[in-house]
């Protein structure tokens, strides 16, 4: 395969430069001969590359030729960009009518200067690629012609219908180490109040799955009031840990502003949150601790439940050593390696799957072969199982077998010989998105829009036919996944976000490979190979000093991460001119304005400065020619968008959600034909931007807004913003208000019409209504069959809804502010069954709707502000687990016949109810009734006083119960 860097780099160039010499650039006079001869070396060069990856290992100056053949790529590829860039800006400016003059003939922008510097810049790259050409010859490397097609990251549907549903195997071969863990977390007659158990082990070895396992047991659920997963690493502090688990406790309630609060101020509170409660903590991946920091949090801990339990994982066994030398009892258990005959039931879900093309006497014995090279490692087996997946013949998986990757020793390197081999086999696009994983520090929560944003920005994403790379980027991320390169997927869909982590041992390898170009420096830590590094993250902008900025000459990304920033953006950091990708993320709260400067930076193809207390963008950063993502979230303050920006032809992503200040947009948006997202549409009033502009943008994609629908006059112009067509787009909002500010008194005038003419494709998931002013909704409602969550805000004349109790796979129901509505369903269906899959529902101040429908998998129930009457219908929605009722201020009694049939509730939350006056009889019967929190309901607070109160034998058997925020259970 070559290493991938380098592979893919050359790739690039060959290509870039071909690009070039084909079009009539005036910037090019002189060069393109100069252009053909680096494509020939770079041909040269490449055709050794593979067997150069191979033999590096054992050599010493290849891995140093290799290194400046990866040095003098990225310069090359620099200059590339500056001439290509060039061309960009000459069209820019003739399309903006503007010309060289006297003041601009010695500028960079100059002409006959820049192809001067430029020949001069070619000639000497090409001096530097003619010496590394002719030192090949030196190796005695082989070429190799075969051409690997990486276009692809799935060669058989087969696997591609397997990830689609791809969910983690449960636990292989540690049944009776579940058994043993569970009895004793779960003890209560050790003793003491806190038990102690330590898993210790290797890596990949599946000691937090383990834990993982026990921490979501049925036994465990049923025996802890608090349960608290924590990741340590190397930071193991008494005050960040009980910080956290307060964070836990408290929930919403708890005050970012607290993050400072005086240590024994924090340690008291902790301990009066956990006095009366059993909990379960479990710390994971402790790397090594100090032991009068474990002792203070296991005096924390100890104010809790007699019972309550601590699970601690980690590589060392001086760690678990000095944990078992404390007062508690202490369960220290080593994990040892699987058996064969479970590594081989572990590998064969993997390498086999449900493909029946595979004939299991033929490859079980290569296959049983290479189990054994992975000597019973639960990650190696997961990995090498799913590289065999993709291969469909003996020979491929005896090459495997025989690779010399299982001998390999790298001096100072811990990584499995399985995830080496298996990485090897990705393709290299595939390998070169994992590597760039490394820039984010290990254990850090990894974004995927982000990661997918940042893949397609470096330019790693190939492109496949007229596919969006965003979607290609998923396909690639769903890729690592499957192979276990990426782990622990959380996905959102009522948020839309998507996270995920490396395991540590997949982290190292991502280190391994990009140990010069790619450095992730938290706090107190030195940044190596500065003059070198290319991708670059930070947990403090304060590290970030000018004197460490002036060092990493040739940074391409700056990535900040972490907490709220105290400091303005230094401008130097916008002086980095190389920069592809600059993602100030928290960073950005402190930054009021972007300097002029920014236009300078010429390469940049993300920038993110979202949270900023930006008023206007300055008008350079039309220059940004390359930008691809320019990423404005929650920029508060923002009045406007540049008048130049639909000059910006590449922009393919832009995000100006929550930019609460913005009321319009400027002229020509539809010229943006690249674009594939676009979170917000502002409709202008009078001679503003019309919403026809969206008429050609039929790639946009993701979530979208249309906002001030108010200033749609003519549905004829809603029609010819041809949403029918846009069928990428799976989340959709249209508000006739602005910027989430609701206006009640709308004119009502072609409300109907314009909604009607504003007909989604079918693809639609996500729809969100607001400030409809008509009176009822559009026939083309109950034909989006795919939808799973639907809001309608603030539709105060609409008394029914549109069929959507038809919808087969809707989910999430949301009725805000609607003062009109009567029913949830169309009087001509009454007799139908209605919302087969909706499992929540939504109902704030819709003070006409008296009655609810069945509803027959209905989970999640909440009713605010409406009619008391609603109450009634509650009884027959027996498949509720969680009931919230908020902010009726003057309902005094809540009906018994509505807890009578609840008997699958297991969390009642009432709020806000002031004049309630007792609670029901029936909550007596609710067996699986396990939390009750109340608050803002002062008669009711009195009522179940702990011991005391009337209704206080009600709810006694109730394990979790709080009360104004304070735990009386």
């Amino acid at each position: 395969m070559g290493d991938p860097i380098v592979s893919s780099v050359i790739s690039q160039l060959k290509q870039q430069s071909t690009s070039l010499a084909t079009q009539d650039f005036a910037v090019l006079w002189g060069l393109k001969s100069d252009l053909r001869h680096l494509r020939t070396i770079f041909s040269n060069i490449q055709s050794v590359l593979s067997d150069a990856e191979l033999k590096q290992r054992k050599n010493k100056s290849l891995q140093h030729w290799l290194r400046k053949i990866r040095s003098v790529s990225f310069h090359v590829e620099n200059v590339l960009e500056e001439v290509s860039t060039e061309a960009l800006l000459r069209r820019l400016h003739v399309e903006r009518g503007i010309k060289n003059n006297v003041s601009t003939f010695f500028n960079a922008s100059n002409p006959l200067q820049f192809r001067i510097e430029m020949t001069k810049k070619v000639k000497q790259i090409k001096e530097m690629l003619d010496v590394l050409a002719n030192e090949r010859l030196e190796f005695g490397l082989v070429e190799n012609d075969v051409v690997v097609n990486d276009q692809d990251v799935f060669e058989d549907d087969g696997v591609g219908v397997r990830l689609s549903g791809f969910v983690e195997y449960e636990v292989v071969g540690r049944c009776d180490e579940v058994e043993m863990i569970v009895g004793n977390v779960c003890d209560v007659d050790s003793g003491t109040n806190v038990n102690v158990c330590v898993l210790v082990g290797v890596g990949g070895l599946g000691k937090s799955v383990l834990a993982k396992t026990v921490y979501k047991d049925v036994r465990v659920e049923k025996v802890f009031d608090l349960k608290v997963w924590l990741r340590v690493s190397s930071e193991f502090s008494v005050v960040r840990l009980s910080r956290e688990i307060l964070k836990v406790i408290e929930g919403d309630s708890f005050d970012v502003s607290e993050m400072e609060m005086e240590t024994d101020a924090l340690i008291e509170r902790l301990k009066e949150k956990l006095t009366g409660m059993r909990v379960l903590v479990v710390l994971d991946g402790v790397e090594d601790g100090d032991k009068g920091e474990w002792d203070g949090l296991m005096e924390v801990l100890s104010c809790g439940c007699r019972g309550s339990s601590v699970i601690v994982t980690t590589r060392s066994m001086e760690v678990a050593d000095m944990i078992a030398t404390g007062t508690h009892p202490t369960l220290v258990h080593s994990l040892g390696c699987l058996s064969e005959d479970d590594s081989w039931l572990l590998f064969k879900r993997y390498a086999f799957g449900d493909r029946k093309d595979l004939d299991s006497i033929a490859f079980e014995a290569i296959g049983k072969a290479i189990v054994k090279k992975c000597e019973g490692v639960p990650l190696a087996l997961k990995v090498i199982g799913s590289l065999m997946c993709f291969k469909s013949s003996a020979s491929e998986w005896l090459s495997v077998l025989e690779s010399e990757v299982w001998d390999l020793v790298d001096e100072g390197s811990c990584v499995l010989p399985s995830l080496k081999l298996s990485y090897d086999n990705m393709p290299t696009h595939v390998r070169q998105c994992f590597a760039m994983c490394s820039i984010f520090p290990k254990d850090h929560e990894m974004d995927k829009q982000l990661l997918v944003e940042l893949w397609v920005a470096y330019g790693f994403v190939p492109t496949r036919g007229d596919a969006d790379l965003y979607d290609l980027g998923e396909e690639i991320f769903n890729a690592l996944v499957w192979r276990s390169f990426l782990q622990d997927v959380k996905e959102c869909i009522f948020e839309g976000t998507t996270t995920c982590k490396m395991h540590d041992e997949m982290h190292a390898l991502a280190q391994s490979v990009m140990k010069y170009e790619c450095s992730s420096v938290m706090s107190g830590e030195i940044l190596k190979f500065p003059e070198e590094v290319l991708h670059l993250s930070s947990n403090d902008i304060l590290y970030l000093s000018n004197e460490v900025m002036t060092k990493a000459k040739s940074l391409r990304s700056l990535v900040t991460l972490g907490g709220v920033s105290r400091i303005p953006t230094p401008d130097y950091i916008f002086e980095q001119r190389y920069l592809r990708v600059l993602h100030l993320g928290s960073s950005s709260d402190m930054l009021t304005d972007l300097p002029e400067s920014v236009g300078k930076l010429k390469f940049l193809r993300y920038l993110n400065v979202s949270r900023s207390k930006i008023v206007v963008l300055p008008n350079s950063i039309v220059q940004l020619q390359n930008l691809q993502t320019l990423k404005l979230t929650s920029c508060e303050r923002l009045r406007e968008l540049p008048d130049g920006i639909k000059y910006m032809r590449n922009l393919r992503h832009l995000n100006i959600d929550g930019c609460c200040s913005l009321d319009h947009m400027p002229l020509g948006m539809g010229q943006l034909r690249h674009l594939r997202r676009l979170s917000t549409f502002l409709v202008g009033q009078g001679q503003g931007v019309q919403i026809s502009e969206l008429e050609e943008l039929n790639h946009l994609g993701g979530e979208f807004s249309i906002k001030g629908l108010v200033n749609v006059k003519i549905s004829s112009q809603a029609e010819r913003a041809n949403l029918k067509k846009k069928q990428n787009i799976n989340c959709l909002n249209l508000s006739w208000g602005c910027n989430d500010r609701t206006e009640d008194n709308l004119p009502a005038k072609n409300s109907e019409k314009v909604l009607e003419a504003l007909q989604p494709h079918l693809n639609l998931r996500v729809l969100t209504i607001s400030d409809y002013q008509g009176s009822h909704f559009p026939y083309w409602m109950a034909s989006l069959v795919n939808l799973v969550s639907i809001t309608f805000e603030t539709c105060r004349r609409c008394e029914n809804l549109p069929s959507v109790g038809t919808l087969p796979f809707l989910k999430a129901l949301e009725l805000k502010q609607m003062d009109a509505l009567k029913h949830l369903e169309d009087k001509e269906r009454v007799n139908e069954d209605l919302f087969p899959c909706l499992e929540k529902l939504f109902i704030i101040d819709c003070p006409s709707l008296i009655e609810l429908p069945d509803i027959p998998n209905l989970k999640s129930l909440q009713i605010s502000g409406s009619n008391e009457n609603i109450f009634t219908s509650v009884g027959k929605l027996g498949t509720i687990s969680f009931f919230d009722i908020e902010g009726f201020k003057d309902m005094k009694s809540l009906p018994d016949e509505m807890l009578s049939n609840l008997m699958a509730l297991e969390e009642l939350q009432i709020l806000g109810c002031p004049n309630l006056r007792c609670m029901p009889d029936g909550i007596q019967n609710l067996e699986a009734l396990k939390s009750l929190v109340i608050g803002d309901c002062e008669l009711l607070k009195v009522r179940c006083e702990k011991e005391v109160g009337e209704d206080w034998s009600k709810i006694a058997s109730i394990t979790y119960i709080k009360i104004d925020d304070q735990l009386k259970k």
